[in-house]
């Protein structure tokens, strides 16, 4: 990323993505993550039948850091019981 000049010393908008069959369980999630300063992007339902769920923050993320997030996002999707965490995406 800092090849392609993006300032990874400050912040970004990190994008984060769940996925389940159960719109309600998405829910579930937010209701998780919204106190720790995530936003809801979209909640949407793909041809596929499967909902997903997009939040995300503003926040400076290290590697390291953005290598704990994933971890966590693996433990909450379980913990909430969807089927999938499905990574993340960046913007400037």
């Amino acid at each position: 990323m800092s090849a392609d000049k993006w300032d990874v010393n400050n912040d970004l908008t990190w994008c984060f993505f769940f996925v389940d069959k159960s719109s309600e369980k998405l829910r579930d999630v937010f209701e998780q993550l919204k106190d720790n300063g995530y936003m809801q992007i979209k909640s949407d339902r793909g041809d596929d039948g499967l909902w997903t769920l997009q939040v995300s923050k503003r926040e400076t993320l290290t590697p390291e850091k953005l290598h704990k997030r994933n971890l966590a996002f693996n433990d909450l999707a379980e913990y909430c019981e969807i089927e999938l965490y499905d990574g993340w995406d960046v913007e400037q």
